[in-house]
C-alpha cells in the first residue's frame, strides 16, 4: 500500500521544515484513507486506521457488523463466515474488523493521503505561526519589502508575511522592493492569503513602542506615556510622567543632544515630537500640553470638557499651526475642546485676564520687549536674513522657512533670562500696540505664503471650532 520506511522519512522532513506536530501529521494521513474509502466505497463505512510509528506500516480495516442474513455485504458479514475467519466465540451483533488491502484501494488512499497531508500541512502552518506571532499583537516588527503595489506593501516576515495598507503608511513613506520596514504589528488573524499580520507606521502605538525601544526608561515603566496625539509624518505631542521625582521625563524622552528623541524622529520621516508633562489637573494638563506657547489665562468648564486660553500676541499662530494642526493635537491629547485667543484680542473683547498659566504680567512685558528687540534687530536690520525686498523673488519654500524662524524667535525663554527690573515699566496693552506697529513690517512674509499656497486655508478665528469637530 503505502512504503511504511518512506512515509516515516516524509514525516521527518515535514515536523523539522514546517514545525507541525508529529501526532498531527499522523492523525492527518489517517484521516486521508479514511476519507479516500468513504468517498470511493461506502461513505457509510466505518473505517479503522493505525500506524506503527516504529516501521511506518499502515493498518486499514473496515468495521463489519455479524449478522444472521447479509443485506449488506459492504458494512455486514454472515455469522457462518465470521466464525470461520474470526473464531467460534463470535456472535450476531459482534462488531469484526477485516483489512482492507484492494490495489484500487491503494492507490485512491495514497492520492487522498497526499492531498489531504497538503491541506493539513497549510492549515498546520497558519495555526503555528499563528500561536507564533498572536504574542507579538501590539509590538514592533522589521521585514522585507517583497511587493510594492498601489495599494498596500507585502513584508516578509520570517516564516510569514505581513500586509500594510497604503492608508497606514506616513504620506512620506516611499518603500521599494528590498528595503527594510519597521512597523507595529497591528493585528494578527488566520486568513486563506499570505498576510497573516497587518502592519501600521500611522497608528499611536506605533510611536509609543518606538519611544520604547529607543528610551529605557519607558520601557521599563519608570517613565509612563500617559497620552499620544499624531499628525503623521507632521507633528506628534506625548504626555508623559515620571514616577521617580529624581528623575526628569522630558530630560530622559530627549536624552543627550536630542540622542534618543532623533532616532524617533528618523523612524517617523522627521516627524517633529513636542513632549510635555503630564498633569491630572486639567488646567495645568492644558497648558503644559501648548508648550513651547505660553499661557497667560485660561478658563474652563469641566462640565463640558471646554477651555478658552489667552496667549500672547507673539505665539497665537505657533499654537494654532498650520490649519489648525498644532491646536488640534492639543485638543486630541488633552481629550478637550481649547478656544485660544490672543492677548489683545481677550483685551478687545474685555475677557477677564486672569493670569492664572504659566506667563506672569511682567513676563508677558519682558517677552514683548524681547521680541520686539529681537524684530527689529534681525528681520529688518539683519542683511544675514532676507528682507521684504529680497523676498520678493524667493520661492513659497523660502517663505515657510522665514516663517518658521521668525516662530522660533517667540518661543518663551527660561524664567531665569527675564531681567524684569531692566525693563520700560510700560503695561502690556502698549507694548502689545508696539509690536503689532512693527508686525506690519512683516506681514508681507505670511501674506504672501497664504496667497501663494492653495492648499492652506487662511484661519477664520470665528469659525475655529470646525477644527474641533473632525478626527475626534
Amino acid at each position: 500500500m503505502i512504503d511504511g520506511a518512506k512515509l516515516l522519512v516524509t514525516i521527518d522532513e515535514i515536523v523539522n521544515e514546517k514545525q507541525i506536530s508529529r501526532n498531527l501529521i499522523l492523525e492527518s494521513i489517517k484521516e486521508g484513507i479514511k476519507k479516500a474509502y468513504e468517498k470511493h466505497f461506502d461513505p457509510e463505512a466505518t473505517i479503522i486506521v493505525d500506524i506503527d510509528q516504529k516501521t511506518g506500516q499502515i493498518k486499514v480495516e473496515k468495521e463489519l457488523a455479524v449478522v444472521k442474513k447479509v443485506e449488506d455485504d459492504l458494512l455486514e458479514i454472515g455469522l457462518k463466515e465470521a466464525k470461520t475467519k474470526y473464531g467460534e466465540q463470535i456472535t450476531v451483533d459482534d462488531k469484526v474488523y477485516e483489512p482492507v488491502n484492494s490495489e484500487e484501494f491503494s492507490r485512491l488512499a495514497i492520492f487522498q493521503v497526499g492531498q489531504i497531508i497538503k491541506q493539513q500541512i497549510k492549515e498546520a502552518e497558519k495555526d503555528s505561526i499563528f500561536d507564533e506571532y498572536i504574542a507579538q499583537k501590539g509590538h514592533l516588527m522589521t521585514g522585507i519589502v517583497i511587493a510594492a503595489e498601489e495599494k498596500y506593501l507585502l513584508v516578509e516576515v520570517e516564516r510569514t508575511f505581513a500586509y500594510i495598507s497604503r492608508r497606514n503608511l506616513i504620506f512620506s513613506d516611499n518603500y521599494e522592493v528590498g528595503q527594510q520596514i519597521t512597523f507595529l504589528a497591528e493585528d494578527i488573524v488566520k486568513s486563506k492569503n499570505a498576510g497573516q499580520i497587518t502592519g501600521s507606521r500611522t497608528s499611536n502605538d506605533f510611536l509609543y513602542r518606538l519611544l520604547e525601544r529607543e528610551i529605557p526608561e519607558i520601557f521599563e515603566q519608570v517613565i509612563e506615556v500617559k497620552a499620544i496625539a499624531r499628525e503623521p509624518g507632521r507633528r506628534s505631542k506625548i504626555a508623559v510622567y515620571s514616577t521617580n521625582e529624581n528623575i526628569d521625563p522630558i530630560g530622559a524622552c530627549v536624552g543627550s543632544r536630542g540622542s534618543r528623541i532623533n532616532k524617533v524622529t528618523a523612524e517617523l520621516q522627521d516627524e517633529k515630537i513636542d513632549i510635555c508633562i503630564y498633569d491630572e489637573n486639567s488646567q495645568q494638563f492644558i497648558i503644559n500640553s501648548l508648550s513651547p506657547v505660553k499661557v497667560i489665562s485660561i478658563t474652563t468648564n469641566d462640565e463640558g470638557k471646554e477651555a478658552d486660553v489667552v496667549v500672547p500676541d507673539e505665539q497665537l499662530s505657533l499654537a494654532i499651526g498650520k490649519g489648525g494642526s498644532a491646536a488640534k493635537l492639543v485638543a486630541k491629547l488633552t481629550k478637550w475642546k481649547i478656544n485660544i485667543m490672543s492677548y489683545s484680542e481677550a483685551l478687545t473683547n474685555q475677557i477677564e485676564i486672569l493670569w492664572n498659566g504659566n506667563l506672569t504680567s511682567e513676563e508677558l512685558t519682558a517677552l514683548q520687549v524681547k521680541l520686539k528687540d529681537k524684530i527689529k534687530g534681525k528681520y529688518l536690520t539683519n542683511t544675514s536674513v532676507p528682507t521684504v525686498e529680497m523676498t520678493v523673488d524667493l520661492p513659497v519654500e523660502e517663505f515657510e522657512i522665514i516663517e518658521e524662524q521668525m516662530a522660533e524667535e517667540t518661543m518663551i525663554l527660561n524664567e531665569e533670562e527675564y531681567q524684569v527690573d531692566d525693563l520700560s515699566e510700560a503695561a502690556p496693552e502698549v507694548l502689545a500696540e508696539e509690536i503689532q506697529e512693527i508686525e506690519k513690517n512683516i506681514s508681507y512674509f505670511e501674506n504672501e505664503q497664504l496667497e501663494s499656497q492653495d492648499e492652506d486655508e487662511e484661519i477664520n478665528y470665528d469659525d475655529y471650532d470646525d477644527y474641533y469637530n473632525q478626527d475626534k
